[in-house]
């Protein structure tokens, strides 16, 4: 899965770098007019070790923000994985896609759907559809932040999960589903942006997913210093804290990562 996940990456870099090429004089305007319609950013991250602690850990995170007229489309995907001695001890892959629909000024409504299948969360799978009403409050060429609410149907399958009694921490020996749940939630959500200079910028989101069933808060924060034009090395943490799981599983998963970053840019238009 990783490879896939590395050419990605490497698919997402050139294409990028293709449409970095129209900005020599040879190439025609109409390109040029699009490629300004879009913002996108690709964070990976992976290390090994080996000798008495044997492990290895890969991470990648994508974003992508492209507007039509009134309309704002995002689009997010991540994914996580990790193992100590061969055995599997993190493994997270969810994507997100969300449309905007400019009302009036800074005002927009939107409608989303998200999914996440972290197989240490206590959950088989966490699927979102909601809408509602977003506002940008600030947005300029150096602090953008955005917050939005709504309303909408949260659907999860909590799962058991069983390791093995006789190699702990082990590898996990039985995972025992629930009855898939349904209901009601509401959502909240803010995104914030602050380019200190040229060449560092801290990024934080807060999202939060709320339901008789479960109440899921995510929060995120990171550190970006740019190497190059395209290239940056970030240091980013994130906080999963999900209210009510099954026995044995922890309510809180925090994950910190170093990652390359490769991102096209756009002062109007962050991939929140």
């Amino acid at each position: 899965m990783w490879k896939q996940l590395s050419l990605l990456f490497v698919a997402t870099a050139a294409l990028t770098g293709m449409a970095r090429a129209d900005d020599c004089k040879c190439a025609p305007a109409e390109p040029k007019a699009d490629v300004e319609n879009w913002a996108m950013r690709a964070l990976a991250g992976y290390a090994k070790t080996s000798g008495t602690s044997d492990t290895t850990s890969a991470n990648f995170v994508f974003r992508a923000a492209h507007t039509a007229g009134a309309w704002k489309f995002l689009f997010g995907a991540q994914g996580l994985y990790g193992s100590t001695k061969n055995i599997t001890s993190a493994q997270d892959i969810g994507a997100e896609f969300q449309a905007n629909y400019t009302i009036s000024g800074n005002l927009y409504a939107f409608g989303g759907v998200s999914y996440d299948n972290n197989k240490f969360s206590g959950f088989a799978y966490q699927e979102m559809i909601n809408a509602g009403l977003g506002y940008q409050i600030i947005n300029n060429a150096d602090t953008k932040l955005s917050a939005q609410v709504g309303i909408g149907d949260q659907r999860q399958r909590p799962e058991t999960i069983t390791p093995n009694p006789l190699y702990p921490p082990g590898p996990v020996l039985l995972r025992t589903q629930g009855e898939a749940t349904s209901g009601v939630a509401g959502t909240g959500a803010l995104n914030f942006e602050h380019a200190f200079n040229p060449s560092t910028k801290f990024v934080a989101n807060v999202g939060v997913v709320s339901s008789s069933a479960n109440t899921m808060t995510t929060f995120g924060a990171g550190l970006q210093v740019k190497m190059s034009d395209r290239f940056s090395l970030a240091a980013a943490y994130q906080l999963v804290t999900n209210s009510k799981v099954p026995a044995g599983v922890s309510k809180t998963n925090g994950l910190t990562t170093l990652n390359l970053v490769y991102e096209l840019k756009n002062p109007k238009l962050a991939p929140q």
